[in-house]
């Protein structure tokens, strides 16, 4: 029998195509709660979807009948590769400098950050990674990157690019003093993000704050990977 799942909120692309990515594998979409056998939500849904009694599966929420299909090890590195390729977009499209040859710092050494090195490597062999964790440094050190840990942050700030990608406050009143008008830095952490938003644009600091980046350049990717997730958490009985 065909599971029939209700997806009230196609605001977030990613939805869409994973709505049709299940319908494609023999899910059926129907058009209210009560016929259905679980709900579909995006990432961060809006607080009014999650009071359903059926199972919902949505992204970055924590609550009893919600399974949150991001926390799976399957997603994290698929979409890992979706936000990297995603942020190079965006660099490339809102900095007037190339990519190529320039100077990058990326901190944070985990999925994304990793996605990011492997990418940026076919554009500039000047990569710098800061990790608080020493194993991390050595592993971007294999990678050919340099390594730094945070608090080398406060007395370098030199880079045309960086990417952030660690969630708790990085980029503090120190670390943004070093930070040239002319770098571009980015943040991909998911909130409250790394970089004190307050202080860097009383510097002037040329910060985006890009989250959700898969949902604006690639949806139809992300969307099935989302859906492919969801798939795989029901079959295994979550």
């Amino acid at each position: 029998m065909k599971k029939k799942f209700y997806s009230p909120d196609l605001s977030d692309k990613r939805i869409y195509y994973a709505s049709k990515y299940l319908e494609k594998t023999g899910y059926q979409q129907v058009e209210n709660c009560q016929n259905a056998d679980f709900v579909l939500l995006g990432v961060n849904p809006d607080k009014k979807y999650l009071s359903h009694d059926i199972p919902i599966y949505a992204g970055n929420v924590s609550a009893d009948n919600v399974f949150d299909y991001t926390k799976s090890e399957g997603f994290a590195a698929e979409n890992a590769y979706v936000t990297a390729e995603s942020a190079l977009a965006t660099a490339i499209t809102l900095s007037e400098k190339s990519l190529i040859n320039s100077s990058v710092l990326l901190t944070g050494y985990g999925r994304i950050s990793k996605a990011l090195h492997r990418y940026l490597s076919a554009f500039t062999t000047d990569i710098t990674v800061s990790a608080r964790n020493p194993l991390q440094r050595a592993s971007a050190c294999l990678n050919n990157a340099k390594a730094i840990d945070f608090d080398s942050l406060k007395a370098n700030g030199n880079y045309d690019f960086i990417f952030n990608t660690v969630p708790h406050p990085v980029f503090n009143e120190e670390e943004l003093s070093q930070i040239s008008p002319k770098t571009l830095l980015i943040d991909l952490a998911s909130f409250p993000g790394g970089v004190d938003k307050h202080i860097a644009k009383s510097k002037n600091i040329n910060l985006i704050t890009a989250r959700g980046l898969p949902a604006k350049y690639s949806p139809e990717t992300a969307g099935k990977i989302v859906a492919e997730t969801v798939n795989t958490m029901i079959t295994e009985g979550k």
